[in-house]
Formats: structure tokens, C-alpha cells, sequence
């Protein structure tokens, strides 16, 4: 099996400009040097996501990239806070 090697965001933007453009999965997936079901997976969470083209303005990579691939129940950022780490001084 291929290394798996992630999509970069602008890769991703142009994959959701194409397919609004009417382009077919095959044809995204050629220009873009992925596989075809790399394109209708990624086109899936899009849609699953509620993401158009064209983007919004508020829209950002970092925003893009938690809509698309944040696991439904996984804290990404909260969670991973840790004050003794950020050398906030806890007492317990």
C-alpha cells in the first residue's frame, strides 16, 4: 500500500473550485496527482461539512482544514491545554 501523504489546503481549495466548475472526480483527481476516491472522499466531507465554493470570507486554512477533518466528540484545542506546561503555576 502508498504512503499516505495529506492534501495540502490549497491542493483541497482547488479540488472544491474544480468540482464546482462541473469538473469530474477523474479529471480533479489527474490535475491534482491524487486518486480519484481521494477526491470524492474529500468532496464528501466538504459537503458533510457544509462547505461551498466559493468559500466565505471568515473561512480561513485553519478553519477549512477543523471543518473538514475534526472528528465529531474529539476536543482539539481546550482540551489539550496543560497549565503547567504554559507556566501557569497550579497548586493542588
Amino acid at each position: 500500500m502508498p504512503a499516505r501523504r495529506q492534501l495540502t489546503m490549497r491542493q483541497i481549495k482547488q479540488m472544491l473550485r474544480l468540482a464546482h466548475d462541473g469538473v469530474s472526480s477523474r479529471e480533479i483527481g489527474r490535475t491534482l496527482g491524487v486518486a480519484r476516491s481521494t477526491v470524492q472522499d474529500n468532496l464528501a466531507r466538504a459537503t458533510a461539512a457544509g462547505l461551498t465554493w466559493p468559500l466565505g470570507p471568515g473561512v480561513s486554512d485553519a478553519v477549512l482544514e477543523q471543518r473538514l477533518f475534526a472528528r465529531a466528540g474529539v476536543c482539539v484545542s481546550a482540551c489539550n491545554f496543560d497549565p503547567l506546561r504554559r507556566g501557569i503555576g497550579v497548586q493542588f
